[in-house]
């Protein structure tokens, strides 16, 4: 089987792992746990992945499940996806067995890439990966020829992504090659990432800051990419040190344990030069504690699943401030609009728009988020607050309405409510209020967790979960959140 692929056309991702193998190809591109790659051996895997794809029919217009923790083997088969024509679709790692057969069906994924051992769900054309490469286990028996292997254009769809961002529901958003190009070329131009960087991926790369800001980023600079599968945090630091990593997206969360651990232990984060996190507000006492720490002044960032990457703190070390998620990176244009869409002066408030080729739909879409912020006047961005109802968990991003479908899956529930409630260091927690059904019979909140683990990731299952004999409602039906905050 031929591991050649056509030249990858300018302005698409695929552009990006081409050049970089040409500038560098002895160069290590990406390492996890078992394996190190150079940029010439990249290459030649990503064409092998792809040849199997497109040997059981996968091209144009497809869209590729991927299920794989961070790792070579994700790299190889999101690169692999994209060199067959089709569109990559991430998924969480950790999601469970019910989560992702829906996610599935949802998105109409031709076909999945997970682990060798993850027998959580099928799919008619079935892969796994693994520290050697992408391998097809499963296929139609009816599959008779390779889909053609023509080189996707910067117009064709690259990532399929599930946002919580912009709407009160999780919907699917489709990025172009041209979309990811450009968010890749804003990042690493304006944080002058090179070929000598090594970058740490732990967030992960089913989410638009880890696959952005760490393994496009990365691969854009021809730097190295370092990837763990989840956050440890002894071994954070002790790779963050050992590893002399220069660039590290983080989230609030993780920052805050770091600042924490093994405080008579020093370790030594001198080359860590862009520590940014995004995701959720830093907390100023997160900032604080990380850099009396480390000496490290962490960097706030702004981005949307739709967008990419869109602001970021670059300024001095000395003036690095919490308080701001910094100015537009490249070629983004962000302005804060009222709600007929005209723009306010500095520091009034309104809704954030972004417009930039990086965006879903191209510079031509003003993107309104729903978020709501200021820019002052020399144009740095702070966010005074969000209108999406999703919860900020660890890091995470909750769905109420999904943990609220979980929930009332159980025959013991008859009404529920999912919220966010305020935890220390400006974390929030899963919260539910659940009214049971009269024959619910002597069911508990251990129950009822047990059952939301079969079909929830962890950090989705309510850690605070109370009984009531109804919940408050307003005279339309609406559910009164803030008195069952005002309760909890």
């Amino acid at each position: 089987m031929s591991t050649a692929r056509p030249t990858a056309s300018a302005g698409t991702v695929l552009a990006l792992l081409d050049a970089a193998a040409e500038r560098g190809a002895s160069r290590r591109a990406v390492a996890d746990e078992d394996v190190a790659v150079d940029y010439r051996a990249l290459a030649a895997r990503v064409a092998a992945t792809a040849d199997a794809l497109r040997g059981v029919g996968i091209g144009r217009g497809d869209r590729v499940a991927i299920v794989l923790p961070n790792s070579v083997a994700f790299v190889d088969a999101f690169f692999g996806v994209l060199a067959s024509g089709a569109a990559a679709l991430p998924l969480p790692a950790n999601a469970r067995s019910t989560e992702l057969r829906r996610l599935l069906a949802e998105t109409n994924a031709a076909a999945v890439v997970t682990a060798p051992d993850d027998d959580r769900t099928r799919a008619p054309i079935h892969l796994a990966a693994d520290s050697h490469g992408v391998a097809v286990v499963a296929a139609p028996k009816a599959t008779t020829k390779n889909a053609s292997a023509t080189a996707p254009t910067p117009d064709d769809p690259a990532l399929v992504a599930f946002s919580s961002g912009t709407t009160a529901r999780p919907h699917l958003v489709t990025r172009s090659h041209a979309n990811l190009w450009w968010e890749a070329e804003n990042f690493a131009r304006a944080t002058g990432l090179g070929p000598d960087d090594v970058v740490l991926g732990v967030v992960p790369l089913s989410h638009a800051h880890g696959l952005g800001n760490a393994m496009l980023a990365a691969l854009r600079a021809g730097a190295s990419l370092l990837l763990r599968p989840r956050f440890l945090r002894r071994q954070v630091l002790e790779l963050l040190a050992a590893e002399r990593v220069t660039a590290f997206p983080a989230v609030p969360f993780m920052l805050r344990m770091l600042a924490a651990t093994d405080r008579r232990r020093r370790f030594d984060l001198g080359a860590l030069r862009l520590c940014i996190t995004a995701g959720a507000p830093l907390p100023r006492e997160v900032f604080d504690a990380f850099a009396d720490r480390f000496g490290v002044r962490v960097r706030q960032l702004y981005g949307l699943t739709e967008a990419g990457s869109v602001t970021c703190d670059l300024a001095a070390p000395d003036a690095v401030d919490p308080a701001t998620v910094g100015t537009p990176l490249g070629t983004v244009v962000v302005s804060v609009e009222d709600d007929r869409g005209r723009a306010l002066p500095p520091g009034t408030p309104g809704e954030i728009v972004i417009r930039s080729p990086a965006v879903e739909g191209g510079d031509a879409r003003a993107l309104r988020t729903r978020d709501l912020g200021t820019l002052d006047p020399v144009g740095r961005l702070a966010i005074t607050g969000r209108t999406s109802l999703f919860i900020n968990t660890a890091g995470n991003k909750v769905d109420p309405a999904e943990v609220e479908a979980a929930l009332r899956a159980h025959p013991a529930v008859a009404d529920v409510a999912v919220f966010g409630l305020a935890a220390a260091h400006h974390e929030q927690i899963v919260a539910a209020a659940v009214v049971l059904a009269s024959d619910a019979g002597a069911t508990t909140a251990e129950v009822l967790r047990a059952h939301c683990r079969e079909l929830l990731a962890p950090h989705k299952i309510p850690r605070v979960l109370s009984f009531r004999s109804a919940l408050p409602r307003s005279p339309l039906g609406k559910v009164l959140i803030g008195r069952l905050l005002a309760e909890a």
